[in-house]
């Protein structure tokens, strides 16, 4: 057994089994992916999806500053993987963007970004590798690594500009990020996690790799209206409360600032889960209902549409020697009734 399998072994499962039978060959097979994130309450569930998928392997996870500071992000995402019984190498990225001044969404995650729960600090230390650098090295290893992003995209531009010809070797990139029908949360037109570094993100976008914009409006059922079906209600939540288990607890306690913001912006119970959408889509594609392709780009004027996913999907010219290319697949709906399956059996 070679060494990486045997760390594969070693970190990849808490079940005891399913680690004696693991092959190298099962390992080669496994779906590869690095997540990028801004460690709030969601990220974290979507960690614990991720994290918990059997037929996935998570390299990597790369911090970034967003939701809040990074060093709180990364320190959520170590926690992220304790409470998933997985150990995985966290790498520090950029604690601010390229430009614009840094934004927090500490009023939507609390102060420590996994609602003010008291979660003790973990055991688990962060490497003393940039993200950047990570993500090039890790990249440059492997021809089907797939890359979800959950906050700002920083790190990724970064290391786009640095080192472009190993970036192109992506896969694809799943992005939670943007809105395509004007519910955009943050400002009139823009989503959080563009909004935060919207020079990072037009340089994302308009990279050449193949990307999966999965917006907000995702998680209200693609119109932005209340009642999406992957909106976890009481109902949802009592049946996590029901499992009783380490993750299901974990959870619960880190959904408290969420389900606040939820009932101050629609006066019940409710719990929306952006990046879970993300990580659904990229583990669970079956669960996609409407996909269709668009030319985007971010705006960096500064303007009052500053950035704003600008959505294009009729082709024609802009300008004479300009034409619309669909450089991006967005995910208008999903599955909700498969999608919280996926997530009550992550919790299991």
């Amino acid at each position: 057994m070679t060494r990486d399998c045997l760390r594969l072994h070693e970190t990849s499962s808490t079940d005891p089994i399913r680690l004696l039978n693991m092959t190298c060959v099962e390992r080669k097979n496994m779906r590869k992916i690095i997540i990028d994130t801004d460690t709030g309450s969601d990220d974290a569930i979507a960690l614990l999806m991720a994290l918990s998928d059997k037929n996935t392997e998570v390299l990597a996870l790369t911090t970034v500053f967003g939701n809040v500071s990074l060093k709180q992000a990364t320190r959520n995402a170590l926690i992220s993987c304790e409470v998933a019984g997985v150990s995985v190498p966290v790498y520090p990225g950029m604690d601010r963007p390229l430009i614009r001044d840094r934004i927090e969404a500490i009023h939507v995650h609390g102060s420590d970004g996994l609602g003010d729960a008291g979660i003790l600090d973990p055991k688990l230390k962060a490497e003393n590798v940039h993200a950047v650098t990570a993500l090039i090295e890790l990249i440059s290893k492997h021809n089907d690594l797939e890359l979800i992003t959950l906050g700002p995209l920083t790190n990724v531009a970064l290391a786009m500009r640095k080192a472009p010809d190993i970036l192109k070797r992506l896969k694809k990139i799943i992005c939670m990020g943007g809105a395509q029908l004007g519910y955009a949360a943050e400002t009139e037109v823009a989503e959080f996690n563009v909004l935060a570094d919207p020079e990072a993100a037009k340089i994302v976008f308009e990279f050449g790799v193949p990307l999966i914009m999965v917006p907000l409006e995702v998680c209200l059922n693609g119109d932005g209206r209340h009642g999406a079906e992957t909106i976890l209600d009481e109902l949802d939540l009592d049946s996590i409360k029901a499992i009783n288990t380490p993750k299901s607890e974990f959870l619960l306690k880190i959904s408290s600032s969420l389900l606040k913001f939820h009932e101050i912006y629609y006066g019940d119970v409710g719990l929306e889960l952006p990046d879970p959408c993300a990580v659904a889509v990229a583990l669970r594609p079956e669960l996609i209902l409407n996909v269709y392709p668009a030319n985007v780009t971010v705006d960096t004027s500064g303007s009052l549409s500053y950035g704003q996913t600008v959505v294009n999907t009729k082709g024609g010219t802009v300008l004479e020697d300009q034409i619309y290319v669909a450089n991006v697949s967005i995910v208008s709906a999903l599955d909700g009734k498969g999608f919280k399956t996926m997530i009550k059996e992550a919790l299991r």
